[in-house]
């Protein structure tokens, strides 16, 4: 044994010999080839996966970079086309303009014989001893006014405001104030009156009163 160990001769391998008849013997079958296969079929899926990601990798960039392309086109030809853009804008500024005042000029005429008729009816109501200042209309609301005024004699005030509920374009009538003033010859009182318009009077009238003319032309 120590002769072997320094002259490093390897030991004999056993040979396994089956003495049993062969109608007794058991065969041991031999799958190594099966472990073989597994690592091809691995193998093979593993590179089947690489190359279709390769390739999908490729087809996306190749489709993104036309979208791209696509794109930058289109913001390109946007911005050669920008000044239509501009002039439709002030297209539809100046139409809005004129639109704004067509139907002011619509709103004059329509109602112009209405003011007329409003205005009569505050003169027409007035006292002697009084006269008006000022007449102004809400900004808020286009139905109401204000009426300022002077009058020597005190009830000309109230009998002004009865007169004017009579006509059929003043809704109501207020007294908003009223303030004596004394000047050097002569005390006089100023007044403030609301008065608010009747909507519906007179607009019948004047819708109807164009189509006759329409119609006589």
């Amino acid at each position: 044994m120590a002769t072997r160990e320094l002259t490093g001769a390897k030991a004999p391998d056993f040979i396994h010999v089956n003495l049993l008849p062969i109608e007794y013997r058991v065969v041991k079958k031999d799958y190594s080839f099966l472990i073989d296969m597994r690592i091809l079929v691995s193998t093979t899926a593993l590179i089947g996966v690489a190359a279709a990601y390769l390739i999908g990798q490729s087809f996306f960039r190749a489709n993104l970079e036309s979208k791209r392309g696509a794109l930058a086109e289109v913001q390109k030809e946007i911005g050669a086309n920008s000044y239509v853009g501009a002039r439709i804008k002030e297209l539809e500024k100046l139409r809005d303009e004129k639109t704004a005042k067509n139907n002011s000029l619509k709103s004059i005429s329509v109602s112009k014989r209405k003011w007329v008729r409003i205005l009569e009816g505050i003169n027409k109501s007035m006292p002697l001893n009084m006269w008006i200042e000022s007449i102004k209309q809400s900004e808020q609301n286009d139905n109401e006014m204000e009426v300022k005024g002077r009058t020597y004699v005190f009830p000309e005030i109230a009998e002004y405001m009865l007169e004017l509920e009579k006509n059929e374009y003043f809704a109501k009538v207020f007294l908003n104030s009223i303030e004596l003033q004394k000047d050097a010859n002569r005390s006089s009182f100023m007044y403030t009156i609301r008065i608010n318009l009747n909507p519906n009077v007179g607009i019948d009238q004047l819708m109807v009163q164009p189509a006759k003319r329409k119609e006589g032309a």
